[in-house]
């Protein structure tokens, strides 16, 4: 049994300039006392071939976690599009959503993004040099693909179990974009009203009541 469940995931920016932070509200439940912290991470995907090729937006220390219901903002940079080849800036992406405990994920959160220029000249004739400024991006926040991961929370350093869908099969487009977990289908309810706790990360968190 997971000692942490994601309760919902609330994409505050979910279409936003290319080059706009990502700002993601996570609630989470911890049912037990954590001895470290969790660990959270967005990763960015543009390319099926290598998860080498992925980029690491940002990462945030959660702890020490009350027991009970949480809730903070997680805001990361835009990717670095010098490391993105020019062709690849444009149509669909991946971003990830990770929560790791002792340095072992136990879930998993990806949507496609849709990154693409609003004005119609420029969709039909794309420029050879790309004008970030003008390209929006749309992430899908209503058909995330959740992948849980079981793990031993008393010894971590155990295997975990594998997932059901690799981000690769996402890139190729072979998810139905229904939430898929190795324990149960569990949508993130985005209406749940929940009281939350505040905890301490390396970042600022909001307060709530």
């Amino acid at each position: 049994m997971s000692l942490v469940k994601i309760l919902n995931v609330n994409i505050l920016n979910p279409t936003a300039s290319f080059l706009a932070p990502y700002k993601f509200e996570i609630t989470f439940e911890c049912i037990e006392q954590l001895k470290d912290d969790l660990e959270f991470k967005l990763i960015y995907v543009w390319s099926a071939k290598s998860s080498t090729l992925d980029q690491e937006l940002d990462s945030l220390l959660v702890g020490p976690v009350p027991m009970g219901i949480n809730k903070f903002v997680f805001e990361a940079d835009a990717p670095d599009v010098s490391k993105i080849p020019k062709e690849d800036l444009l149509d669909v992406s991946v971003i990830l959503l990770t929560c790791s405990y002792m340095e072992k994920m136990f879930t998993r959160i990806g949507y496609y993004v849709n990154n693409a220029y609003t004005d119609g000249e420029m969709q039909a004739a794309p420029p050879a040099t790309p004008q970030l400024d003008k390209v929006q991006r749309s992430i899908l926040a209503d058909k995330p693909r959740v992948t849980q991961f079981a793990i031993n929370w008393d010894d971590p350093t155990q295997e975990e179990q594998p997932p059901v869908e690799s981000v690769e099969a996402m890139m190729a487009g072979e998810s139905d974009g229904e939430l898929d977990n190795d324990d149960e289908d569990d949508e993130l309810d985005e209406d749940e009203e929940l009281e939350e706790d505040d905890v301490d990360g390396d970042e600022d968190l909001d307060e709530t009541e």
